[in-house]
């Protein structure tokens, strides 16, 4: 049995994962933790723990899906311990990101845990490349009125994997009522439109890929890894 703990448990995508795990058969959440000001209550049947630096949240693997500064924060610790760590937050500062990749954990940072958007980020180089410099490529993601970073994440990691294979691309965000998350990813030539739409209509959508990942982390001591060494892709 592989044992989580989950940081950023009482959100509303934490409360999604938890629910996602609970159907494992071979995955147990052991601490479920939140900010002291918003813990208190369950989650998933388990209490939801108020964070302490000093607590130690033992467990085969943790997940993070708070907000950017806590994430580092517990990224250290995690280091401290030898725990290996899969982070879903975003918003990060250039420099909380590069805090990230020097960290001797085994770390896996996951802008977006659907399974549908990380075959997307695989996909998006090949067809840059073979439609060449003759296509216009952009981005507009959209999202709920609370979601704090924008572009997204998933907006930045996709906008990435686009330049890899040529120039710069823009992006756009909007931020309307409850929308999940939406990623329209669109190429433009003269007589030609190509658009890929990833649509999230709940976070079980992102949640679902919290599972195979946890299976993945599970015993690593040290490395860098994303959603596409999980997937092999």
């Amino acid at each position: 049995m592989i044992t989580v703990t989950l940081f950023g448990a009482g959100g509303r995508m934490g409360r999604a994962v938890a629910a996602a795990l609970a159907g494992e058969s071979d995955i147990a959440l052991a601490h479920a933790v939140e900010a002291p000001e918003r813990a208190g209550g369950e989650v998933a049947g388990l209490p939801l723990e108020a964070d302490d630096p000093r607590g130690a949240f033992e467990a085969d693997v943790w997940v993070d899906v708070s907000l950017a500064a806590a994430a580092c924060e517990h990224a250290l610790r995690a280091e401290e311990s030898g725990t290996p760590i899969l982070i879903g937050a975003t918003g990060f500062t250039a420099r909380q990101s590069e805090r990230l990749h020097r960290l001797g954990c085994a770390l896996l940072i996951a802008p977006n845990l659907s399974l549908g958007v990380n075959l997307l980020l695989a996909l998006l180089p090949r067809i840059r490349r073979v439609l060449g410099p003759g296509y216009d490529a952009g981005i507009v993601e959209t999202h709920h009125r609370h979601k704090r970073d924008a572009p997204s994440g998933t907006a930045k990691a996709l906008a990435a994997a686009l330049e890899a294979e040529g120039p710069e691309v823009q992006v756009r965000s909007l931020r309307l009522g409850e929308i999940v998350g939406e990623h329209c990813v669109r190429f433009a030539a003269e007589g030609e439109e190509i658009e890929l739409v990833h649509r999230a209509h709940s976070r079980m959508a992102f949640a679902r890929g919290v599972a195979p990942a946890v299976r993945f982390l599970a015993g690593k001591r040290s490395g860098g890894f994303s959603m596409a060494d999980v997937l092999g892709l």
